[in-house]
């Protein structure tokens, strides 16, 4: 904990200060905290020193995978969950092979027009799941 510490604390801060600056811009931008937190933390890692990025490497990388999977596993859980609960149970049938069908021919299309294997997947998981936020976890 104590290696990954100063990582964590340079994530929250960064999604802290994301959430703010997407709250003070004007609401007909619709920009949300994501966007803005993932610009902040391009900057703060371009202008940081090499010795900072180093400290902060582990704990950014426990973030950037372990806490943003769990993340993106929870809220794809609770979107389901309610709608679910809103449409019926008919809706899971749909949609397991709405998915299905997107994680199977996605990879194919994407093979056939000469990109890797994991842009393929990458794609897949961005299409068939939840988009960018999906892309990011798993890239």
């Amino acid at each position: 904990l104590a290696k990954r510490a100063p990582g964590l604390a340079a994530a929250a801060c960064t999604a802290g200060g994301g959430a703010v600056v997407a709250k003070s811009l004007p609401a007909d931008w619709h920009v949300n905290s994501v966007p803005a937190s993932i610009v902040l933390g391009a900057a703060a890692a371009n202008a940081a020193p090499a010795a900072v990025r180093e400290a902060i490497a582990p704990g950014l990388k426990f973030a950037t995978s372990t806490i943003l999977r769990s993340g993106i596993v929870l809220v794809g859980a609770k979107l389901s969950a309610a709608q679910v609960l809103a449409l019926g149970w008919t809706t899971v049938p749909a949609a397991a092979c709405s998915v299905g069908a997107g994680v199977v021919a996605i990879p194919m299309l994407a093979a056939r027009a000469g990109l890797t294997p994991k842009l393929g997947a990458l794609l897949a998981a961005g299409t068939s799941i939840c988009g960018v936020t999906a892309i990011g976890a798993t890239a």
